[in-house]
């Protein structure tokens, strides 16, 4: 069969991605081996006829390999001396697996097919327009295309046998009608992301380009009052509702952009996104444990619950809930609102899941759908689980944060923040290049951070080993604060800091203030505007969270975010649960908006805070938070501060400038009695502070109004200008030190006398 015909299957719909030589060559190795049986990459070879798919079902199928290993060495174990028309079967199925995956690259999908066709003895080469595909893609598979490839293959070779188990004439129509092809991909016994992939890459203009029945139920939901007549069949009703967004729109329509995804989803996930869960057995312990590990599932008791739907809203599982378990306290019903809520909606087929019994962990990845078993006393909604083969781990021996996110409370626990390393105990992750050592726990690593060079010394006019010092603190602690009066560069160092020991992009600044709040630090409910007209509310995550996210993305790479007058906000009120984080990086918690999540900062995130000592506001400052911070004053009198306006204006070829003695006489008439009130070289090194007429104007406008709020109600205004005015101060020019030497502190009693 060389071209699709199409009887009364409807109009087609528009792409939704980008993915043309995607859905060109899957049809096309769809028509040669389901249509005439034979080869896609070497056509006159009969590679799926009865004969080799019943040769690699009794080699593959029916003699699985449970041991621990990667899959492509274990594939070889059980097909390496196969004949070559059933390694190229399945390195055909392989490649209809691989296609529509954008989250493997098309060096790790042509790598893959290369190795199962070199076991071949005389090797058939992987076709240029295939190899090319591999770059397009259509969906993320998640860390699941990988943990769960040896089931999806077992469950193809099935689908394929099946297939010729029909009469020719009845093959021709399904393989010609979309609808006739999905009514038979749902006969056959298979795991969903391979039914959905087969109706995608065989059908693209009438079925979605999404594996999760949870994702496709709620657009049905969110969506369904554009339906005249629903059908109850999920892909019709989602492919008539599709074709009129695209009608009305006029253009293609993606479910997970803007304006979309904002009418079914209140908090925008990428599709495919892979997470972990644990799943804790109760009640039953150790017994129900072995029951989920034998017979392959995992379950919620549910016992008062009823049969709520998958894909369900949080709302209509907290109404089942109430419903159900009005015996439970407040607390009690939101806590299992919130984890039913996770199993039934929030999983998805390919996420790893876990739980624990005493010391041990034990991992599979999720196979199926929620379903409800009302005859099963104690575990009643299920979901089927690939368990991992081998002897259970120790907890006290795994790589952190694992251990810490295993102390959670709760039935349902995310394990999110730990994807990697469980990956890695899996043995599925595709690329690898250093696997877990389980000896002993994992350290967590903070990125070495770049030293102090004497370009950096000289741009900033300080000494090298005081910002050698600085950058060990910032290694060391990871959260510093900067604090000092006003004008001593606090703020201008920290951005230079950063821009230093991380890349552009890798930092940022926030400046607290009275009204700050940790919604707009961490997160938050804010407007969003629907497309009706209305108003709702979406969790939107700030500046730490969305740099802490980029953070995970990227652990070998610091990244900075400063603080600007740290002490100006509330900080119990914007930090909230993340003082316990800054004090314990390698722990994670749940959170205020997000409480079946948890998380941690991560280590190559540093914190630079800076302070105005001058602000009465730092009085408030708790001392929770000075115990999390380490401080360093920069102040006018001391080192690196006292020398950088004499070594700018050296610098800047401006031998006797006197602005360097001027800032020393001025600090000195302030005296030590005031020391937090002196004023910093930043004032001075402005370029209009250079002409007698600009220094003037800097004098009267910016210092003498920072001294007379300085000095308020001990000064009168006309006192404070006598005092450190511009005239009064110039005179002082022969008493003081030489430049670089701070005046000898003045007795105590009224200031500058």
């Amino acid at each position: 069969m060389t071209e699709k015909t199409l009887p009364d299957a409807g109009e087609p719909l528009l792409p939704l991605r980008q993915d043309p030589l995607v859905r060109e060559v899957a049809r096309s190795l769809i028509e040669h081996g389901f249509g005439m049986g034979v080869s896609f990459f070497d056509p006159v070879r009969q590679t799926w006829s009865p004969r080799v798919i019943a040769e690699l079902y009794s080699r593959y199928v029916e003699h699985p390999d449970l041991g621990k290993g990667r899959f492509l060495e274990k594939l070889r174990g059980q097909i390496g001396d196969a004949s070559d028309d059933a390694i190229l079967l399945a390195a055909e199925l392989l490649t209809l697996q691989a296609l529509p995956l954008v989250n493997l690259t098309k060096t790790t999908k042509k790598a893959r097919i290369e190795a199962v066709l070199s076991w071949m003895r005389t090797p058939v080469t992987l076709p240029t327009k295939v190899e090319t595909a591999f770059s397009q893609g259509a969906w993320n598979g998640g860390t699941g295309a990988n943990t769960l490839l040896w089931k999806w293959l077992s469950d193809a070779v099935c689908v394929v046998q099946a297939w010729w188990n029909i009469p020719e004439d009845e093959r021709s129509r399904v393989l010609a009608d979309p609808w006739a092809w999905q009514e038979w991909i749902h006969q056959v016994p298979a795991m969903n992301s391979l039914r959905e992939c087969l109706l995608y890459l065989a059908f693209p203009e009438y079925f979605l380009p999404i594996v999760g029945l949870t994702h496709k139920t709620a657009l049905r939901k969110a969506f369904g009052y554009r339906l005249d007549q629903p059908t109850g069949d999920l892909d019709r009703d989602l492919y008539q509702i599709t074709l009129s967004l695209q009608r009305e729109s006029g253009g293609q329509v993606d479910y997970y952009l803007p304006p979309f995804v904002h009418e079914w989803r209140m908090k925008a996930d990428p599709a495919g996104e892979q997470r972990a869960w644990l799943v804790r057995p109760r009640p039953g312990g150790q017994s129900l444990v072995d029951e989920w590990r034998q017979d392959g599932f995992i379950s919620l008791a549910g016992a008062h619950l009823g049969a709520v739907q998958p894909g369900s809203e949080l709302t209509e599982v907290r109404a089942a809930v109430e419903d159900g378990y009005q015996h439970l306290d407040y607390a009690q019903r939101v806590a299992l609102a919130n984890e039913y809520y996770a199993f039934l909606s929030r999983m998805a087929e390919g996420h790893i899941v876990a739980t624990v019994v005493g010391n041990q962990l034990s991992l599979g990845v999720l196979t199926g759908e929620p379903t409800y078993d009302p005859t099963a006393e104690g575990a009643r909604l299920r979901r089927a689980v690939a368990w991992q083969a081998t002897s259970a781990l120790g907890i006290d021996t795994l790589p952190a944060p694992l251990p810490a996110e295993l102390d959670h409370q709760g039935t349902v626990v995310d394990l999110t923040g730990s994807l990697d390393v469980l990956t890695q105990l899996l043995g599925t992750a595709p690329e690898v290049s250093e696997p877990l050592d389980f000896a002993e726990p994992k350290a967590i690593i903070v990125p070495r951070l770049p030293s102090a060079t004497p370009e950096l010394a000289s741009h900033l006019n300080m000494d090298r080993d005081w910002l050698q010092e600085l950058i060990d603190l910032l290694q060391e602690r990871q959260q510093v604060v900067l604090y000092g009066p006003p004008g001593t560069g606090k703020t201008y160092i920290a951005q230079e800091m950063a821009r230093h020991v991380a890349e552009r992009g890798a930092f940022q600044l926030v400046q607290f203030h009275p009204s700050y709040a940790y919604e707009d630090f961490f997160e938050g409910f804010r407007p969003l505007g629907a497309r009706d007209g209305g108003v709702g509310f979406t969790l939107t995550p700030g500046p730490l969270r969305r740099m802490a996210a980029q953070a995970q993305a990227n652990p070998g790479e610091p990244y900075v975010l400063i603080v600007d007058e740290l002490n100006r906000a509330n900080l119990a009120k914007v930090f909230g649960e993340l003082y316990f984080l800054l004090e314990y990086r390698g722990k994670s918690i749940p959170l205020q908006y997000s409480p079946d999540e948890s998380f941690s900062l991560p280590p190559n995130l540093f914190f630079i805070g800076t302070m105005n000592t001058a602000d009465r506001s730092i009085a408030l400052l708790d001392s929770a938070i000075r115990r999390r911070f380490a401080f360093i004053e920069l102040h006018p009198d001391d080192p690196p501060v006292r020398d950088v306006l004499t070594k700018w204006l050296e610098a800047s070829h401006k031998e006797g400038d006197e602005r360097a003695a001027l800032l020393g006489a001025l600090n000195g008439a302030i005296g030590e009695e005031d020391r937090d009130f002196k004023i910093g070289p930043s004032y001075l090194m402005r370029p209009e502070a250079g002409s007698p007429a600009g220094l003037e104007r800097v004098w009267r406008h910016d210092l003498l109004p920072l001294l007379e709020e300085h000095y308020y109600g001990r000064l009168t205004r006309s006192q404070v200008h006598d005092q450190f005015g511009l005239d009064a101060i110039r005179p002082r020019l022969a008493e003081a030190p030489p430049a670089g030497e701070p005046e000898s502190p003045r007795p105590s009693g009224t200031p500058g006398s």
